[in-house]
């Protein structure tokens, strides 16, 4: 038996050996496998093995230690558990045997949660439920769930929105706002103060089915060019900053538009109704007059709080008809050297963007035809007309004009873009340089070297689509209280103010240049609320995204599996090619780790390359389907 000064050594010798073994904090990393990693915040990562990642969930924070396996592997051990990221997900409901679980609809949430008895609200196998998990498995390495909803069966329609709003988090119903749309609606119009316009006459230009129409233009020839007026819906002199409403409508962030479904930013009595520049009402607006020379630069900018009369609610396809045949018979006699003088203006701010800026690719849009049951039987590839641009090119002229009209009242905030992703720069360089055949590497410190760089892309001569590598490097934009450069758009500022009805940035700018145009202190924003706003956006863009692959998906499947699909490739990684069916829309993998041969890949131009043989972005290939999941989300090809 140990006396205690034999006790007192034993235990000071095993709390150094406790001391001595490195320990840390940090976030489990899941990965396709059963194990894992766990990743500390100067980013250095250790391995979880198969037994220790059942304890824990991953984006989990962590307390480990480091434990050597051998001399060349080492492994981390979980010693507390800190924090979970998980909590709420949405899922396929499974039965196997005696056990129920749920299959996660979740990146990385790769395997199943058993369901205890008390908690399983007799759901059906392949039922989509939405759960929590009501037991962590940390330390019992067994993690259970509670289904708080169930959404349907897969078969159901509409189940795809259905589904996406619940895993998002997106709110299809307006709460508690009865009193304040009925005073809203009831009250007479703030017309006070406010520049009539109402015998200006502006058109609505949009998709025939568009009811909450929030901007208008007309332009009439000046001296030099033309005087183009961008009548914009002003819902935030009607909406106050402190309604219930307003709350509801800063929450949602963006209208979200499905196949089958439009959740709106703001309820259909104000965004279809009182403040939709519908045809023959007159309607508060904010105007944006640019004087537009007759090369297409915007020489001066005046903002206005107006009253307008929209005199035509236009489609797409009658005024294309009118630009392209001089002819429609849709559209009053009246309104066509109105709409023709549009034209030649929105052409000359065409071409100074493109001499300029940076214009992006045209690509097409695609619809999903539906059925009675709500389930897509066509996809229809939509080809951008002249109505198209032209609004486009109003929209972006206008964008651009009321950003940097702000940036010299020092005021508002801004849609920066940082240009390449700071680790693609040596590559892009690089490849230009040898495409070019340049005697220096291109720099990219200014937004002139960035517009430099795009337009050597766009002449060179090469085998090459060196504009579309280089939009896969691109960094992502956002919203920033500085204003600095779009470099996607090879803007110096830029801001978006022509959607209040759909996009609460657009309106929170609405606020701020209502209040300096009146003299007063406008509404403070800060970095985090801005942030916060665009993680909202983005989730209602993915959830509708998301669902539209689904029917996508679901479509697919019923055709003829064993076809060849002619494909362009979009993206590549040392692993696989993204490749898109440019008939349909769809996008699928081709896996490239069992391709046979010395095949090697490219970083910098993204391509794979076997001698003479080489696949590159934007090569057109004949592809075959493997795999098609529309449940999962998921489309792999192979080469045919």
């Amino acid at each position: 038996m140990l006396d205690n000064s034999a006790l007192s050594q034993l235990q000071t010798l095993k709390q150094e050996i406790h001391d001595s073994i490195p320990r840390f904090e940090g976030k489990v990393r899941a990965t396709s496998g059963r194990f894992g990693f766990v990743v500390t915040e100067d980013n250095k990562q250790f391995y979880l093995s198969p037994e220790e990642m059942e304890k824990v969930l991953p984006g989990d924070t962590i307390a480990f230690r480091v434990d050597k396996v051998d001399d060349k592997k080492e492994q981390a051990m979980i010693e507390q558990f800190i924090s979970t990221e998980i909590g709420e997900f949405c899922g396929r409901y499974l039965i196997k045997g005696k056990g129920h679980f749920i299959e996660a609809d979740h990146p990385a949430l790769n395997r199943w949660i058993f369901v205890p008895p008390k908690f399983r609200q007799n759901a059906k196998e392949g039922l989509l439920v939405k759960a929590h998990i009501s037991q962590h498995p940390y330390p019992s390495g067994r993690a259970q769930a509670k289904i708080d909803s169930c959404i349907g069966m897969p078969d159901e329609a509409g189940i795809e929105s259905r589904f996406m709003c619940q895993k998002w988090g997106l709110e299809s119903d307006f709460t508690d706002i009865e009193e304040e749309l009925e005073s809203l609606t009831s009250q007479t119009l703030p017309v006070a103060n406010r520049t009539d316009l109402t015998a200006l006459p502006f058109v609505t230009i949009d998709s025939s089915s568009t009811r909450d129409l929030d901007d208008a233009l007309y332009a009439e020839p000046a001296e030099d060019g033309w005087k183009l007026h961008i009548a914009i819906a002003d819902p935030a002199a009607v909406i106050p900053a402190t309604s219930a409403l307003n709350e509801q409508a800063r929450q949602r962030a963006t209208s979200a538009y499905f196949p089958n479904l439009m959740l709106p930013m703001l309820p259909a009595a104000v965004s279809e109704t009182l403040c939709s520049l519908q045809e023959g009402e007159q309607r508060l607006a904010l105007v944006i007059q640019l004087d537009v020379t007759s090369s297409g630069d915007v020489t001066a900018t005046n903002l206005t709080k107006a009253t307008i009369k929209s005199q035509g609610k236009l489609s797409y396809q009658a005024v294309s008809q009118l630009l392209e045949t001089d002819a429609s018979d849709d559209i009053a006699p009246a309104l066509h050297d109105h709409l023709k003088t549009l034209h030649q203006c929105s052409r000359a701010l065409a071409s100074y963007r493109a001499e300029h800026h940076i214009v992006m690719e045209e690509r097409p849009d695609y619809r999903l035809v539906l059925d009675a049951n709500g389930k897509a039987e066509d996809i229809m590839r939509l080809e951008r007309n002249d109505a198209h641009r032209l609004v486009e090119e109003c929209m972006l002229a206008c964008n651009k004009a009321s950003a940097e009209w702000l940036a010299q009242q020092e005021q508002g905030f801004f849609v920066t873009h940082g240009g390449f992703r700071t680790e693609r720069i040596g590559d892009i360089t690089s490849l230009i340089r040898e495409q070019a055949q340049l005697d220096y590497k291109p720099k990219i410190k200014s937004l002139e070297d960035f517009v430099t760089l795009v337009g050597q892309a766009n002449t060179t001569e090469s085998p090459l689509a060196l504009r579309a590598i280089m939009g896969r490097q691109m960094d992502r934009s956002r919203l920033a209280l500085e204003a600095n450069p779009h470099m996607g758009l090879g803007f110096a500022h830029y801001t978006t103010v022509t959607s209040p009805l759909r996009k609460y940035n657009d309106l929170m700018i609405h606020r701020i240049i209502s209040a300096l145009l009146d003299g007063e202190t406008p509404p403070a924003i800060s970095q985090d609320e801005l942030q916060a706003l665009q993680e909202r956006q983005s989730r209602a863009r993915i959830a509708a995204s998301q669902a539209e692959f689904w029917m996508k998906l679901d479509w697919l499947q019923q055709q003829d599996q064993t076809r060849t699909l002619s494909a362009v490739i979009v993206h590549a990684t040392s692993q696989q090619m993204t490749v898109r069916l440019e008939e349909y829309g769809i996008e699928g993998q081709v896996d490239r780790r069992k391709a046979k041969g010395k095949w090697t890949f490219d970083s910098k131009s993204m391509s794979h390359i076997k001698g003479d043989e080489r696949f590159d972005i934007g090569q057109v290939l004949n592809v075959k389907i493997q795999e098609v999941d529309a449940a999962k989300r998921q489309l792999r090809f192979v080469l045919a």
